[in-house]
C-alpha cells in the first residue's frame, strides 16, 4: 500500500516545534494546495548524502514547501535551508492526493526523483518499488501507472517543462507571511 504523507508532518517525531501554513492556488501555472512546513526546533538535524557529500534537509530554520496538485501524478517538496536557499526538490510519484481535516496528504507510491540546485537528477527507491510490486503490496495497475508517471515526470524535468522550478521561491515568500 502507498505510504500516506501529510503536509503538516503530524507524526514526525524529529520535530520539536514547527509552524504551518497553506493556501489554495488556482492559476494557469498551478492548481491545488501549496503548504509550508517551517521547522523551528528539532531533536537532531536530518542528514542525507549526495555524491559523497553530506547535507542537511531538516534542521531548525529549515522549511519544506509542498505542492499538492489537482492534476499531477506527483507531489513536490522543495526544501529550503535556514537562509532561504533551496537545498533540493523532492518529487514523490503518488497514487493520489487527498485531504483530512483540511490538511492535504499524498499517497506515496515509493518512486521518487530528487533534483539538486546544480542540476543533478537522482532516481530514488526503484528497488523498493519493485519489491512492493513483487510482494503484492501494489496492484498491477499501481505498478504500471507508477512507472509510466515516473518516466513522464523525468522527461518533463529533462525538458525543463517543470513549473515548480519557477514557482517555489514566490510561493515560499507568500506562505512565510502567513506563518
Amino acid at each position: 500500500m502507498p505510504k500516506r504523507k501529510f503536509a503538516n508532518r503530524r507524526d514526525w517525531e524529529r520535530i520539536l516545534k514547527n509552524r504551518y501554513a497553506q493556501m489554495e492556488v488556482q492559476d494557469d501555472r498551478f492548481s491545488g494546495t501549496v503548504a509550508l512546513f517551517q521547522i523551528d526546533a528539532v531533536r537532531a538535524p536530518q542528514y542525507k548524502m549526495h555524491q559523497g557529500e553530506e547535507f542537511i534537509v531538516a534542521d531548525a530554520g529549515y522549511a519544506w514547501l509542498q505542492y499538492f496538485s489537482e492534476h499531477e501524478p506527483f507531489g513536490v517538496t522543495v526544501m529550503f535551508d535556514d537562509r532561504g536557499n533551496i537545498v533540493q526538490w523532492y518529487i514523490d510519484i503518488v497514487e493520489g492526493i487527498g485531504y483530512e481535516d483540511g490538511i492535504p496528504y499524498m499517497d506515496d507510491l515509493l518512486l521518487d526523483i530528487l533534483i539538486f540546485p546544480n542540476g543533478d537528477v537522482v532516481r530514488k527507491d526503484e528497488d523498493e518499488f519493485e519489491a512492493a510490486a513483487k510482494s503484492g503490496e501494489l496492484t498491477p495497475e499501481m505498478v504500471d501507472r507508477g512507472w509510466r508517471d515516473f518516466k513522464a515526470t523525468l522527461d518533463r524535468i529533462e525538458r525543463r517543462d517543470f513549473v515548480y522550478f519557477d514557482l517555489a521561491n514566490e510561493h515560499y515568500e507568500q506562505l512565510k507571511q502567513k506563518l
